[in-house]
């Protein structure tokens, strides 16, 4: 089938021209050819990527430089856990850990991701509504011509069997299919039909486009009720695991990378949350308050939860939006991986920060002590 695009603008419009494009080459399904547009969109998002990574990994390397030093500051601040974590931030920005620049630029590659996660969604799935109504289209043409001079209500079993010939051929002309999947606009499970019901039709449609009258609905029944294979099953939820055994192995690839980027001698005291007022008050009411939310159970709960919200998505949307998130998986993890190095390799003849370790203290709570070679 010629697959044709809905007009478009900004990055939905982008989307339907890259996978346009990458249809012409003429050897390409529609399937590799969401495999490659993934391919390409992170290609050029991958810049801001690698300059997030490598941001953060020098100021790892910074936070690692000052441990003795926070090591020190623990012990003097040891009974004033807010003025420790008062004095370890001015620390931290007389020596340029913890910048404003590297947070918005990880908070822009965070944006960046999630706008355009959900711009190709909508895209992906405009493609398939509109895919959808074109072949409907196309079936209705070749059915209304044929019974244009005979009674639609009362054919002959001889006429029924041609027509029926002539819409399975036309189906076969305009469907679009991927390995195991009859239809690559329905989702990729045995609860999902090959051909859509006449509601679910409707829903997909803008309301210009919507079968209204009984008459229209009925015309729609008729006609996909000449098709073989509009009952059968559309997939196996093979899409569904294969979703969440890629973004559960980028997880896990990821988590090993940054440990192995991790120091390997720990420092006096693990690393702190920020004490919050409340954190403090109960200190000194001799109770604790533990940190709403703990880093390493959060990540623990995301590699789980990751998983089952695209296996979600791989069953609600179609075959087309899940082979899309595989690719970008495995696509994402490979540049991960890559990334991880060649920022190793560019700072590994980083030259040693300097630790400057007079500061000033006051400039974060005017009631701090000052520490190595302030005043006293």
């Amino acid at each position: 089938m010629n697959i044709q695009f809905p007009s478009g603008s900004g990055i939905e419009g982008f989307v339907y021209w890259l996978i346009a494009e990458i249809m012409s080459w003429g050897w390409v399904s529609y399937g590799f050819a969401i495999v490659f547009f993934t391919l390409f969109i992170k290609l050029i998002l991958s810049p801001l990527d690698f300059l997030n990574r490598l941001l953060s990994r020098r100021t790892q390397i910074r936070q690692q430089a000052l441990s003795g030093e926070i090591a020190d500051l623990e012990k003097i601040y040891k009974n004033d856990p807010m003025g420790f974590t008062r004095a370890r931030q001015a620390l931290y920005q007389k020596n340029g850990v913890g910048g404003l620049g590297g947070s918005l630029i990880s908070l822009v590659s965070v944006i960046v991701t999630m706008v355009v996660f959900f711009q190709v969604m909508g895209a992906l799935n405009n493609v398939s509504h509109h895919n959808m109504r074109m072949q409907y289209e196309e079936l209705q043409g070749v059915y209304q011509e044929y019974v244009a001079d005979k009674d639609a209500n009362n054919l002959t079993d001889a006429q029924k069997t041609e027509l029926g010939t002539l819409l399975n051929d036309k189906y076969q002309d305009t469907k679009v299919s991927f390995g195991w999947i009859k239809n690559i606009w329905q989702p990729d499970s045995p609860m999902a039909r090959a051909g859509m019901s006449v509601d679910d039709y409707n829903k997909n449609q803008a309301d210009e486009y919507r079968l209204k009258t009984d008459e229209a609905k009925n015309e729609y029944n008729t006609i996909y009720s000449y098709i073989k294979v509009t009952n059968e099953s559309n997939g196996f939820f093979i899409l569904a695991v294969l979703s969440a055994v890629t973004i559960f192995l980028s997880t896990k690839i990821n988590s090993l990378m940054q440990k192995r980027i991790a120091p390997q001698k720990k420092t006096a005291a693990p690393a702190e949350p920020i004490i919050t007022y409340s954190m403090r008050d109960a200190k000194q009411q001799g109770t604790e308050e533990k940190p709403v939310v703990d880093p390493a159970q959060m990540g623990k709960m995301m590699s789980w939860m990751m998983p089952l919200i695209y296996v979600l998505f791989a069953t609600m949307q179609t075959s087309a939006f899940a082979i899309y998130m595989i690719a970008s998986s495995v696509v994402s993890t490979a540049l991960s991986v890559g990334f991880s190095f060649l920022v190793d390799a560019i700072l590994k003849n980083m030259k040693k920060p300097e630790i400057t370790k007079e500061f000033d203290a006051t400039v974060i709570n005017p009631h701090a002590k000052y520490f190595k070679g302030g005043k006293k």
